[in-house]
């Protein structure tokens, strides 16, 4: 029964706030739209363009001179958010058009390898070989292990039953796991701390070392009396799991980056080869 009314009152909730989630998704997905369209293209012509239109002014310039300057924005406008090549003039789109063909590069690859090449000077364009440098490749593959590392090991570590924790008022002492039922001093120890250790000195002398003292181990001794302690460690374990899940999305979404940096390492460094042999 108190598990219906919990499933109502969940029900309840997402109905009530359907519309208010619904216009923070819109939001959010609105903002990062505008701020894909401006990384892309480098201004926001296009949107002040509709916006100017929403409000009844006119599409066009009656000067032509005005005409071709305001043609020539959007077209450059549109160069860059097509091809994600950073031009500023039609001149400079025209110098970027001419390199691509004489060394036989495609656009995609281009658009791709964008943050690798020296844009400054569209007469000369060069690619900035530190950014995609065997060492640079190496850092970011070496990240790409650790990330791939800790997703695996990520649900052996989610659906354990001890629960990280640390001494306040001791500092210096390292941190430990505690379950319901014992406590140990390291993941993959099977020398366990349990309340019948707890009831003899001489039992508890195994576990005294120069990073725990005997102190240490009767506070934690004292847990395993106090009346919430199971529903502690398990509110703990709840909120370990969360935070394991929260590092896993991150180191996921990390992973996926580090792919896509490192395809677009060795996609520079090709390009680099190409013009070099060109």
């Amino acid at each position: 029964m108190p598990q219906q009314i919990q499933s109502n009152n969940v029900i309840s909730w997402t109905f009530d706030n359907y519309t208010a989630l619904a216009g923070l998704l819109s939001g959010i997905a609105i903002i990062c739209l505008v701020f894909y369209i401006y990384y892309r293209s480098g201004s926001l012509m296009l949107l002040r363009d509709l916006m100017w239109r929403f409000l009844g002014g006119s599409t066009k310039f009656d000067d032509t001179t005005y005409e071709t300057s305001r043609k020539t924005l959007r077209e450059v406008e549109h160069y860059r958010f097509e091809f994600n090549i950073p031009a500023q003039t039609l001149a400079d789109a025209t110098l970027a058009e001419k390199w691509i063909k004489n060394n036989s590069f495609s656009h995609r690859d281009i658009a791709r390898v964008k943050r690798y090449i020296e844009w400054t000077d569209f007469s000369n364009l060069t690619f900035k070989t530190k950014l995609f440098s065997k060492k640079a490749e190496n850092i970011f593959a070496a990240i790409l292990l650790l990330t791939m590392l800790f997703i695996a090991i990520a649900p052996s570590l989610a659906s354990t039953n001890y629960l990280m924790v640390s001494l306040t008022n001791s500092p210096k002492t390292p941190s430990f796991f505690i379950s319901e039922s014992n406590a140990k001093f390291t993941l993959l120890s099977n020398n366990l701390l349990t309340p019948a250790e707890c009831s003899s000195s001489t039992l508890l002398q195994k576990f005294v070392n120069p990073e725990i003292s005997e102190n240490d181990l009767d506070i934690i001794c004292s847990f395993f009396i106090e009346p919430g302690y199971a529903k502690h460690v398990r509110d703990g374990l709840s909120e370990q799991r969360s935070l394991f899940l929260v590092i896993t999305l991150i180191s996921t979404f990390t992973t996926f980056c580090l792919l896509t940096k490192l395809t677009r390492i060795r996609i520079a460094r090709k390009l680099h080869t190409q013009l070099q042999t060109a």
